[in-house]
């Protein structure tokens, strides 16, 4: 019997794009799911959306309603009620394709992984494809800077493809599929993190695991302006430094010497002002 897949959704005011979401799961070609909702205190139309959701299918839907502590409480909790021996994310802005939980519980299965994401088509507010802008030409294939066909096993090594400790190579929480004993095995999420919380944790996995990488894209990440993604451009995050240095201390060997002199920079200020110093010297 194929396993068990929670399809986790921490929700707050999602009413605008909710519904899209929640037909993804209907349309998926994989049917042996529950879905997991954990919801911050909604006070738009989300819980009703989810209500009559649940009557319309004939999978478990369940409900937790949770006291707003951040992002990560939210995912947190939704791991806590699951049941799945997998866990797939969805965010209530986004939308899975038809094949995506199939595909990754095959994928996993078939090469004894405990954690899988794809790449994924960027969309707008009106559900249609984004395909150029600043953000989009940064962020639309996160794994350009490698060379692979289907698939691609990535492991520590790997590390070297990026330019910067702050560039997510893998992706956004639900473009993966987690086997649910490496939250058992390495912890959930950390709330203490703010925006890069999902890019802590997958450097925290690959630090025991393999992560494989789908070469196709499985699901429709939106872009739109009320997002945190959108909110957060541009700004200096507050665990931007003490990330930095955690990642260059424990990858050091295996960082790109553009990511080691990151690492160098916020480790030891002081290099920062020297080289502003070079600059108005007329030093390169």
């Amino acid at each position: 019997m194929n396993p068990l897949v929670s399809i986790c959704i921490p929700t707050y005011n999602g009413e605008a794009f909710l519904k899209e979401a929640l037909n993804s799961i209907k349309l998926q070609t994989y049917n042996n799911i529950e879905v997991v909702v954990s919801d911050d205190a909604s006070h738009d139309n989300t819980l009703n959306i989810l209500e009559r959701f649940k009557s319309e299918v004939d999978f478990s839907v369940n409900i937790y309603h949770h006291l707003p502590k951040g992002i990560g409480a939210n995912w947190n909790n939704c791991i806590e009620h699951s049941n799945g021996e997998y866990i797939k994310f969805l965010f209530q802005d986004d939308v899975l394709e038809t094949s995506c939980i199939k595909e990754q519980v095959d994928f996993l299965r078939v090469n004894k992984l405990k954690a899988v994401c794809s790449k994924r088509l960027i969309i707008n507010e009106f559900s249609e494809p984004v395909d150029s802008g600043g953000w989009y030409s940064f962020n639309y294939d996160l794994q350009k800077n490698i060379d692979f066909n289907d698939y691609f096993f990535f492991k520590k090594k790997h590390l070297k493809y990026s330019s910067s400790i702050m560039h997510n190579l893998f992706g956004e929480p639900d473009t993966f599929l987690y086997d649910k004993s490496i939250f058992n095995e390495l912890g959930v999420f950390n709330e203490n993190y703010k925006q890069i919380l999902d890019l802590e944790f997958s450097y925290r996995l690959l630090e025991k695991y393999t992560i494989g990488i789908q070469n196709k894209r499985l699901l429709k990440f939106r872009l739109h302006s009320n997002q945190a993604t959108a909110i957060n451009n541009g700004k200096t995050l507050p665990e931007r430094k003490e990330f930095i240095c955690y990642v260059g201390a424990k990858y050091f060997f295996y960082l790109s010497k553009s990511a080691k002199k990151m690492y160098f920079l916020e480790k030891i200020p002081v290099l920062q002002k020297w080289g502003k110093l070079k600059v108005w010297m007329g030093f390169k």
